[in-house]
């Protein structure tokens, strides 16, 4: 059986049998494959479903408070071996995804016993969908899988053969990256790099016209799909119109609105049309974009004004890692986390190698649910589009499954375009 048809009979296994109590699973965005690129595989149904807040209207169960809130993090760890911290955020915070970077493993062999170790713990933890594994995979000097995966070249230097090219190559990337256990791969880059001063971007980017770029971006999210991984675009609102690099310090952009819209939105809409799994937000200043100076992924206006509503993006919005240099001069973690989820983002990447540092952001997100800040619909709505990923990108065969267990005792929508 082929690759897609094996991928999409998991999925529809995942959904029948793990995920058995949602009501329904929907695909990503719009899923038409770009022109002269090979068609993936069937996305899941777009038929739409209640939302989560009618589903607790309807007597349906919601999740607990801590379970929904752990499905919106993202935890990492230093070192080759599982910590009794990473431990613990997984059994006891709820944590659904975890962060992988290269120096938590040595060789394919050795990640793919340590996404195999994870999943065991996911499992153990009674995560109602498979343990998100998910790591940086752009291709060039962004590659943290050297080992058992098809090397890729800089985005730059690959869309000089075009789509189908990109397509290929990626799809190739991808299909190690699924024999090894990931499910979610935080790329393709969609900036456009429009600013030759910027630090962070180069040849990472496809370029620099959105109408050669969009295309491109589309391409990478069809091979990634074809190869068995999710595709996260990043970083929004886009970081190569800016100088600086957020790593170090909070870079500005001083484009306006509707130059944003004639650029750096085209390219991501590209890919959100595409079937994009997921948007990455990024520590970027943007002052035409929301007056008030505050950085994009903490920005209301930003992730849920342009991303969500503008965009019509309704796939899982991740953050850029809150660990950046950019980022903690200005905020410590629970801070950083309590301003990302306010503004929209569903899954918070932490970032740290300290897992007390990471469970007090996780407390700080709970507290203010508990006193009202954050309403629980925004966190059951965001824990359902987490899920929704898990669930349609899963990596284990169904012998590793073990289907005689109950399915989970609550009820979500999952809102997915």
């Amino acid at each position: 059986m082929g690759l897609r048809r094996r991928i999409a009979a998991h999925v529809v296994l995942v959904v029948a049998l793990v995920v058995a109590a949602i009501p329904a699973t929907l695909g990503p965005g719009k899923s038409e494959p770009a022109a002269a690129v090979t068609p993936r595989m069937p996305s899941p149904s777009a038929t739409p479903v209640p939302s989560p807040t009618a589903s607790v209207q309807g007597g349906r169960v919601p999740l607990p408070l801590d379970l929904a809130v752990g499905q919106m993090m993202a935890a990492s760890f230093g070192g080759p071996t599982i910590t009794d911290g990473l431990r613990h955020l997984i059994l006891d915070e709820k944590v659904g995804t975890v962060l992988v970077f290269g120096d938590n493993f040595n060789d394919a062999a050795s990640l793919a016993r340590l996404t195999a170790d994870l999943q065991t713990l996911g499992r153990q933890a009674g995560l109602p969908a498979p343990l998100l594994v998910t790591l940086d995979e752009e291709g060039g000097r962004v590659m943290r899988v050297t080992d058992g995966v098809a090397a890729l070249p800089s985005e730059l230097e690959l869309g000089r053969g075009g789509p189908q090219a990109v397509h290929d190559a990626v799809a190739a990337t991808a299909a190690g990256l699924h024999r090894l256990g990931v499910q979610l791969d935080l790329a393709p880059v969609a900036d456009l790099r429009t600013n030759p001063a910027d630090a962070v971007i180069g040849d990472r980017s496809y370029g620099g016209d959105a109408a050669t770029v969009g295309p491109l971006v589309a391409a990478a999210v069809a091979g990634l799909h074809d190869g068995g991984v999710g595709a996260t675009l990043k970083h929004f609102p886009g970081l190569g119109g800016a100088a600086g690099d957020p790593h170090a310090a909070m870079p500005t952009d001083y484009e306006s609105l509707d130059q944003w819209a004639a650029s750096q939105a085209r390219s991501f809409q590209a890919g959100i049309d595409a079937g994009a799994d997921a948007v990455m937000t990024t520590a970027v200043v943007v002052p035409g974009l929301d007056p008030s100076g505050t950085p994009a992924l903490f920005s209301h206006a930003v992730v849920t004004g342009l991303l969500r509503d503008r965009l019509h993006f309704q796939g899982v919005i991740v953050t850029d890692g809150l660990g950046m240099g950019g980022i903690t001069t200005l905020y410590n973690l629970p801070d950083a986390a309590v301003a990302a989820v306010r503004a929209g983002n569903d899954l918070v990447l932490l970032n740290s190698a300290d897992a007390g540092y990471q469970a007090s952001a996780i407390e700080a997100v709970k507290q203010q649910v508990r006193s009202g800040s954050i309403s629980m619909d925004q966190v059951q709505a965001s824990a359902a589009r987490v899920i929704a990923l898990r669930a349609r990108w899963p990596v284990w065969v169904p012998s590793l499954i073990d289907l005689s267990g109950a399915p989970p005792a609550f009820d979500l929508a999952l809102s997915r375009r």
